[in-house]
């Protein structure tokens, strides 16, 4: 007697779901992996791509003035570099300023240890000289992690060095090659047609542009807001605690609660009262809501269209795959991605799970 075999149209259906999804996350897995074994290479050609996007209309308004395109392009790099510089220069002489401060804030840090030994006593069974003695077995251990620390840090100088000369010999490449990168993109034909590829490149442009622009612009608002803040709140040095505590903004959200941990621990060690941490916290608390309701959405404006959800998430794994780079970078990138999520019909839910769309019924 034959066997016959009924298949149910639902399982059929279900089957090809099942298979599309592990598909999806397959695919998910493989771009995750290359993404972190390809770390070296891609991040500073990211970096350099952002920095060539945030110097290209400079280097067209150097064009417009009749000055050749690899000299405008070395000359707005040069520009860059100029600004860096200027910045690091300005940190260096207030680090400097605060190393003179030494003596008093070893001082102060001196009386805030016995006070922490006095606690400790209080609170456990561990005499001042018990401690002391622990102390002193420890500095051998101390001095060793203070001299490996130097050596490490003159190899990162030199790696860092590396790494700063390749980004802006891929940044100038970008700068010359900008016209030959888009046309190469353009005839990939990812689109129907080359019209809309080449609105969609523009488009991706000018959100990279515009945030990269936007951010620098609020981390230099925020650090002359922060600046007079720490001064009339009574903070040392508050032109390097607010340029710290701006800088690091560059992070989103977790940033910002990174860089004002500084002030708060430098007033903790230095003050005697505990209002001046707290009224730096105060302080920090209102300049967020501020930045984040006013200062931000004015200056930035809509561009990055990610919701706090998904730029949590994005920042998060930009951290897993590419360290603190990539809690910079994968804002921006996913940025673009949802432009081009929202322009293919497969991709649509990628694009809306990222976004800031309202709510809308699923039928």
């Amino acid at each position: 007697m034959a066997a016959f075999a009924f298949h149910h149209p639902q399982m059929n259906t279900k089957q090809i779901r099942l298979s599309r999804l592990h598909k999806n996350l397959l695919s998910l897995l493989l771009v995750c992996l290359l993404l972190h074994l390809g770390k070296p290479f891609l991040v500073p050609l990211a970096i350099a791509a952002f920095f060539a996007m945030l110097l290209f209309p400079l280097v067209q308004k150097l064009q417009r003035l009749h000055i050749k395109e690899p000299v405008a392009a070395l000359l707005a790099i040069l520009m860059l570099l100029t600004a860096l510089v200027a910045l690091g220069t300005l940190i260096y002489y207030q680090l400097k300023s605060l190393e003179a401060d030494l003596p008093q804030l070893e001082q102060k840090i001196e009386e805030k240890t016995h006070r922490l030994q006095w606690l400790l006593y209080e609170t456990t069974s561990l005499t001042a000289t018990e401690q002391e003695a622990i102390i002193e077995e420890k500095k051998p251990d101390i001095a060793k992690a203070v001299f490996k620390n130097a050596r490490d840090l003159l190899v990162e100088g030199f790696l860092i060095l590396l790494f700063v000369f390749i980004v802006l010999t891929y940044t100038f490449f970008f700068l010359i090659y900008q016209h030959k990168i888009r046309v190469f993109l353009v005839q990939l034909r990812l689109f129907e047609s080359q019209r809309e590829s080449k609105v969609l490149l523009a488009r991706i442009s000018a959100i990279i542009h515009d945030y990269l622009k936007g951010t620098l612009t609020v981390i230099s608002v925020l650090a002359l807001v922060y600046a007079l803040g720490f001064w009339v709140i009574g903070i040392e040095h508050a032109l390097l605690f607010a340029m710290v505590t701006a800088l690091l903004r560059i992070v989103p959200y977790f940033g910002s609660f990174l860089g004002i941990a500084f002030p708060i621990a430098f007033a903790l060690l230095t003050k005697d009262s505990l209002w001046y941490p707290v009224l730096v916290l105060l302080y920090f608390m209102i300049t967020q809501l501020l930045e984040a309701n006013l200062l931000t959405p004015y200056i930035t404006g809509s561009r990055v269209k990610l919701n706090p959800m998904a730029t949590i998430m994005v920042i998060l794994l930009g951290n897993l795959l590419w360290g603190v780079a990539g809690m910079i970078l994968f804002v921006p990138l996913f940025a673009s991605l949802k432009v081009i999520f929202d322009r293919i019909p497969q991709l649509h839910p990628y694009g809306y799970i990222l976004g800031k769309e309202e709510h809308t019924e699923v039928s």
